[in-house]
């Protein structure tokens, strides 16, 4: 396959591209590193098959140049070049675990395309994809203040209750190691904490908590 380096103004886009891609990270990307792979451009009409936001990207930084492979097929055999090399980007999946491994690599993200609050939120879902689930609801009745565990409310610790907040990334779940004995008697301060102060959850004493320690406000949304 050979590669020709072409002037931007001799192709262009392809005309019906469903795709929307982020052209500011390609952007950053060639930048960043130049552009590793070439587009591809149907030598009949001089559009673009595959890399219509790349020649994008480029065009924003100001390059005059760019390298292309061609080939020459008629309008139905392009279309189905553009529709494939869309779909296939969409059907593919990540092993998650494996790129936490390679983000965790890397001592600095700028570049990569990750910024470090999705890093954070990757290795969460990691974490809680590990947990067991329960399949049944389970509710515990509120216990009287000086018995253990997370008494004082009904709760469910089933991980599908909270499926869609987890997805839309709007809450996370905190999770401590304790020896058994240590475990219980903070589950007992928490609930003696909680009802003196008047709160629900053992997540908003540990809030107030630490509100307190360090005379620093929690955002509002979070309580």
């Amino acid at each position: 396959m050979d590669i020709e380096s072409v002037e931007l103004d001799q192709i262009k886009p392809y005309h019906n591209n469903p795709r929307k891609g982020n052209v500011e990270i390609i952007a950053e990307s060639l930048k960043t590193y130049g552009q590793y792979k070439p587009i591809t451009v149907n030598k009949r009409t001089g559009e673009i098959l595959a890399g219509n936001h790349t020649y994008q990207a480029a065009e924003s930084l100001g390059w005059e140049k760019i390298a292309v492979t061609y080939v020459d097929v008629d309008e139905t055999t392009a279309a189905k070049i553009v529709a494939i090399d869309n779909r296939s980007s969409d059907l593919g999946q990540y092993d998650k675990v494996k790129l936490a491994d390679l983000l965790e690599s890397i001592p600095e993200l700028t570049g990569s395309g990750y910024t470090f609050e999705e890093f954070d939120d990757l290795k969460a879902e990691i974490q809680e994809l590990s947990m067991p689930h329960l399949t049944d609801k389970t509710y515990f009745s509120s216990l009287e203040m000086g018995e253990t565990g997370q008494s004082g409310t009904r709760f469910i610790p089933s991980l599908g209750d909270y499926a869609e907040r987890y997805t839309a990334k709007s809450t996370r779940m905190l999770m401590c190691d304790y020896h058994n004995d240590v475990y219980v008697w903070v589950i007992d301060q928490l609930i003696k904490y909680r009802a003196q102060e008047g709160l629900t959850s053992n997540a908003d004493a540990i809030i107030h908590l630490v509100e307190n320690a360090l005379g620093e406000k929690a955002p509002s949304e979070v309580i």
